[in-house]
């Protein structure tokens, strides 16, 4: 049978990180992040680990198990990868996990806090799909169950599109741009918010 989305629990880590290893290997700014090729596999399923353990299962994420996709969330008031917390508890594991590419990783987090909005909000850090079932709706599937939460909070949502493509599918649940920008000699990306309901 096949399965719909769900909330993500504490035993989904694997899970987690290997689909968003996956899913943003190919990704425009991931692989300015991590430019190499051979590594950045390994590198994404290390770092989304790590973060999925300790900032995002915890507070926030929806999976569809069976066919591998991921959305990871921080709502209101929750810890984040900016956190002083975060980095006090876990900033030699990141280091590790990132192989030591950490300088374009803090440039990309200070670059992406400067444009959340100023009302509360929820953030959509990563959402990811396993390559073999694109096209199936899953992105909008998992995407459209965690707005469910978002809404019935009736706050707002935050992320950054990568993508032309990831823009799009946002667009159609709501998202409009709010800015455009870049990090250093990164791809482009795409500040998008969605109002409170």
């Amino acid at each position: 049978m096949v399965s719909g989305p769900r909330t993500a629990q504490a035993d989904d880590c694997d899970l987690v990180a290997s689909v968003l290893a996956e899913a943003f290997t190919p990704d425009p700014i991931m692989a300015w992040a991590f430019p190499d090729e051979a590594s950045r596999p390994r590198v994404l399923r290390a770092m989304f680990a790590l973060v999925a353990e300790h900032l995002y299962l915890p507070v926030g994420a929806s999976v569809v198990d069976d066919r591998g996709a991921v959305a990871l969330w921080q709502p209101p008031d929750a810890p984040g990868e900016d956190s002083e917390e975060f980095w006090a508890d876990h900033g030699d594991a990141f280091a590790r996990a990132v192989e030591g590419q950490v300088e374009r990783s803090i440039a990309l987090g200070r670059a992406t806090a400067a444009h959340h909005p100023p009302e509360r909000h929820w953030y959509l850090p990563a959402i990811g799909v396993r390559t073999e079932a694109h096209g199936q709706g899953l992105g909008g599937a998992v995407l459209a169950h965690s707005l469910a939460a978002v809404d019935a909070a009736g706050e707002a949502a935050y992320l950054e599109a990568t993508t032309p493509l990831s823009a799009a599918l946002y667009a159609r649940h709501g998202f409009a741009v709010t800015a455009e920008f870049v990090v250093d000699d990164s791809p482009p990306m795409w500040a998008m918010v969605r109002p409170g309901r």
